[in-house]
């Protein structure tokens, strides 16, 4: 079993879930469904067990049928998208240069073994990988400034994926 301690000693990512949060449990009475939810999965907004300081909210996906949680996101906003509109381009690149600095930082902060099986592969600020059987991480800088740290129970999602989509899962 791989276990993640970020600095504090906090929970960050293992085959069991992450924050606190265990993969296949059910969001707590806190939690708040949030916009784009549909047929496969639902997103809730949540205030897990161990948070780790460094990032401002957390999000659980959870399979729509079944309301059980496979994935666990962390995420740390750099420049909030209501405040983007105004923003010169050179402060938008400042913003992006903040938003991957901290993710290389985080990534910087895991195991060496783990390190090595997070992929960069376009060098664009998005590194992935299975980071323990049936378990898949994920470190990215997206459009809005924000740095998404997700971990995902890829068995999980396979159960949503094999209702969603059966005809990608026959084996036919």
């Amino acid at each position: 079993m791989v276990l993640l301690l970020v600095p504090g000693g906090v929970m960050g990512c293992d085959p069991s879930g992450a924050h606190g949060i265990a993969f296949g449990d059910k969001p707590g009475r806190d939690a708040r469904k949030q916009p784009g939810s549909g047929k496969a999965s639902t997103w809730y907004e949540v205030t897990p067990p161990r948070p780790d300081a460094r990032f401002d909210r957390y999000l659980v996906r959870t399979d729509t049928a079944t309301g059980r949680i496979y994935e666990v996101s962390a995420v740390k906003t750099i420049i909030p998208i209501e405040r983007s509109e105004g923003l010169t381009a050179g402060q938008r690149e400042d913003g992006v240069r903040q938003a991957t600095a901290f993710a290389r930082d985080y990534v910087a902060t895991l195991p060496a073994d783990v390190q090595s099986r997070l992929v960069d592969e376009y060098g664009n600020s998005h590194w992935e990988g299975a980071i323990a059987d049936g378990t898949w991480m994920m470190v990215d800088v997206d459009f809005s400034w924000d740095v998404t740290v997700a971990c995902r129970d890829l068995r999980g999602e396979r159960v949503m994926g094999e209702r969603v989509l059966p005809e990608m899962f026959d084996s036919k």
